[in-house]
């Protein structure tokens, strides 16, 4: 009999069963979707194998997939637990036999289990070498940490251990502003641990710049410094260059191309010390000293990757002059991936609407600015709204109205708008996909008001300063972390709702923002907050929260909820699955005449989740392709 045959057998009953979380009946799928690489996938195997025990040894190659997942995931844990109390006297040899391919996962489960014998550098070491293979694998922090942390556990192993510890967590760590609230809090946690270190003599030197980045990785900036000690005692280029690394990530750049010089004059053919001082001065706009810099090793080594396509953006920004920015195009889709950065950079940005309103909008807004505002009004005698009326073929996103009003106001001319639509689409935008928690918009007919009421005031502008920020994903995402823990339940204060209503209740507009740019700006990062709230999926706050918005009403802020669960889905893969169902119910959805505005963003956000197979990564595609050439011809 085949493992999948018996795998299933006396199993009928479990595969009728419903996903007790399903909150919608299209959602009402067994409880293990047969998907290949899920959680569900790995969890429903590893389980039946551990049932029926004939073959731990296959349900502990599925175990290890579902760790992998999410390491520090407690079910999983203590599934893991009951495999090794199965296994007997030898659980590593009877779950994970000697084979001649090795892989990332299950070479991690076997680390795990040698630290349940009590075997702790032998799997330390593993892990260690784990991370070569898989370096956004997080078993680090979910379960290293955790096994040295008690008091002479990390002394109980040898020195070489721990710095090769110390070096791979380097390696897997962000700096620290582009780190999550709770990542950083986890390095700082490491750095605590690491500190503790007293290795040999012949060792002191190689742990001095190890202990440096790692205070640096954790944002312990001016410890790194002590323990660098005096730019002027720096004995060799390694110091130099870590205090100038210090000092960069402090934004003292000009202290920090000191210590680049002396690193120089320790070492002058290292050109790594050059890019280093030039991507500092690149990351505070000082075109003219970044590439001061990248021509420096371009003088060494022309055409130099790095160096290349970091000096034509620096000449970009210096001249405006088109031939820069192509050049750095061409080497972009030639596959150079710093030129890609650097593109992504410079030129990405939170996509503004096409509805046919916005388009006015735009039209309107260039006729306010051409105007002198109006004098200020006398406070006993309110100045009467402008009356707009507007008739679009179709029913728009009620965020269309907001923008309108932010725009006037900003203008000193308050306004209301009363749109007409001739067609009103099927399905109805105006009605949630599924019964939600928290929509955003009530409707009047085809009036639509925001449903939640005015965020409080520190609430907002935490909101308008993320929202003022460049558009750096990453680093926006990082930031946003840091609001969620001070504005979400592990504050004490949970403040989520007024973050949400945010979405619907933006700050003023900046000065020279459009509010075509501001609205969707404030929405998707008034997202990215939520999605950071608290951890966890399933009954999450930030899931419920989240899902109020993607499946409510129909509008802009829907491009945002489907931004932020599509980076969840990257970054946490366990939940992956169920966010790609909740894709799925959001398209049926797709009405069948009119602009949708978040169609776009469904298509080309659901084609990264890692659950899909390439054929449905080929369809998304296409069905994006096809949707942008409508918009073309249209």
């Amino acid at each position: 009999m085949s493992w999948w045959k018996r795998l299933f057998r006396n199993r009928t009953a479990g595969m009728d069963e419903v996903d007790p979380y399903a909150a919608h009946e299209s959602d009402k799928k067994p409880a293990a979707e047969f998907r290949t690489g899920t959680a569900e996938f790995e969890l429903f195997i590893a389980q039946s194998e551990l049932d029926g025990g004939e073959n731990l040894a296959h349900g502990a190659e599925h175990l290890a997939n579902l760790l992998k997942l999410d390491p520090a995931h407690a079910p999983w844990l203590a599934l893991a637990q009951q495999y090794a109390a199965r296994a007997g006297a030898d659980p590593v040899g009877t779950l994970l036999p000697e084979a001649e391919e090795r892989y990332a996962s299950t070479e991690a489960l076997r680390a795990w289990l040698l630290q349940h014998e009590g075997r702790l550098e032998e799997a330390v070491e593993l892990i260690v070498a784990v991370m070569q293979a898989a370096p956004d694998a997080k078993y680090l922090d979910a379960w290293v940490l955790g096994w040295v942390e008690p008091e002479g556990a990390l002394e109980s192993i040898s020195s070489t251990s721990q710095l090769r510890l110390a070096k791979a967590l380097i390696e897997a760590s962000s700096e620290a502003r582009l780190a999550s609230a709770r990542r950083l809090q986890t390095m700082q946690r490491w750095s605590q641990v690491l500190g503790r270190l007293t290795p040999p003599e012949d060792m002191q030197a190689a742990w001095r710049m190890l202990h440096i980045g790692l205070l640096r990785r954790a944002g312990r900036f001016d410890e790194a410094l002590q323990v660098a000690g005096p730019l002027a005692d720096a004995p060799d280029w390694h110091v130099a260059t870590a205090i100038g690394l210090v000092l960069r990530q402090q934004r003292r750049m000009s202290e920090a191309e000191t210590a680049f010089r002396r690193a120089i004059a320790h070492a002058p053919d290292t050109l790594s010390t050059f890019l280093e001082a030039g991507d500092g001065w690149l990351e505070n706009e000082d075109w003219q000293a970044a590439l001061g810099w990248y021509e420096q090793v371009l003088a060494r080594e022309a055409g130099h990757a790095w160096a290349q396509p970091s000096a034509w953006l620096c000449q970009w920004k210096l001249t405006q002059e088109q031939a820069w920015s192509d050049r750095l195009l061409d080497a972009a889709k030639a596959g150079n991936e710093r030129a890609r950065r650097l593109w992504v950079d410079a030129f990405a940005a939170v996509s503004e609407p096409e509805d046919a309103s916005a388009n006015v909008l735009r039209q309107v807004r260039d006729n306010l600015l051409s105007k002198p505002r109006p004098s200020v009004a006398d406070p006993l005698e309110p100045q009467k709204p402008n009356r707009i009326s507007m008739a679009v073929s179709s029913l728009e996103a009620p965020s269309n109205a907001l923008a309108f009003a932010l725009e006037f106001a900003a203008a000193g001319q308050p306004a209301e708008l009363e749109m007409k639509f001739e067609n009103i689409p099927r399905p109805d935008p105006r009605e949630p996909v599924e019964p939600v928690a928290y929509p955003l918009w009530r409707y009047t007919g085809t009036d639509g008001r925001a449903a939640l009421p005015a965020p409080a005031a520190h609430v907002q502008e935490r909101i308008a300063q993320l929202a003022r920020a460049p558009y750096r994903p990453t680093a926006n995402w990082a930031a946003a972390s840091h609001v969620a823990l001070a504005l979400g339940p592990a504050s004490g204060e949970d403040r989520s709702l007024d973050v949400l209503a945010c979405m619907v209740h933006p700050p003023a507009l900046p000065s020279g923002t459009p509010a075509l740019a501001w609205v969707p700006r404030v929405q998707l990062v008034a997202a990215q907050v939520l999605a950071q709230v608290d951890e966890g999926w399933k009954g999450s706050r930030r899931r419920e929260l989240l899902l109020s918005v993607l499946f409510g009403p129909g509008d802009w802020a829907t491009n945002a909820a489907i931004q932020a669960l599509a980076w969840i889905g990257q970054d946490e893969p366990a939940h992956a699955l169920d966010i790609h169902r909740c894709f799925e119910r959001l398209e049926t959805h797709r009405p069948d005449s009119g602009y949708c505005c978040w169609l776009a963003t469904l298509y080309d956000s659901w084609r990264h989740l890692p659950v899909l197979f390439e054929p449905e990564r080929e369809a998304l595609a296409a069905k994006l392709a096809e949707l942008s050439s409508d918009e073309a011809e249209g």
